[in-house]
């Protein structure tokens, strides 16, 4: 199967069996899959909240609608999207690789600034 019908064959799952959880190991591999999802520049304008908490899941399935799936499924990944303050974002992206790298003369780029 190409990549184009594993992307076609993907589908919303309808029904969670709430007395299953998804393992650790399932879970550590989604979050780095997330971490390594493809953004511009490495940019990632969003952030992803993972909850667990039954008490705020079933909170949240009031405001979506009653959706079963919210308080069915394992785990709950919310993605959240930056509305403001992106050009304060992507300098503070800048600088941490500036700082994490030191591969520019940070001297002369930090005076652009």
């Amino acid at each position: 199967m190409n990549l184009l019908d594993k992307l076609n064959w993907r589908y919303a799952t309808k029904v969670f069996d709430p007395k299953r959880k998804v393992s650790t190991d399932d879970l550590d591999f989604l979050k780095e899959a997330i971490r390594l999802s493809v953004s511009s520049y490495g940019l990632q304008m969003y952030k992803v909240l993972i909850i667990e908490s039954p008490e705020i899941r079933e909170e949240l399935r009031k405001a979506s609608w009653d959706q079963a799936q919210i308080t069915d499924a394992s785990h709950l990944f919310i993605f959240c999207n930056y509305t403001v303050n992106h050009d304060q974002h992507v300098d503070d992206y800048i600088q941490l690789i500036i700082d994490t790298q030191e591969t520019v003369d940070t001297k002369g780029l930090k005076q652009l600034w």
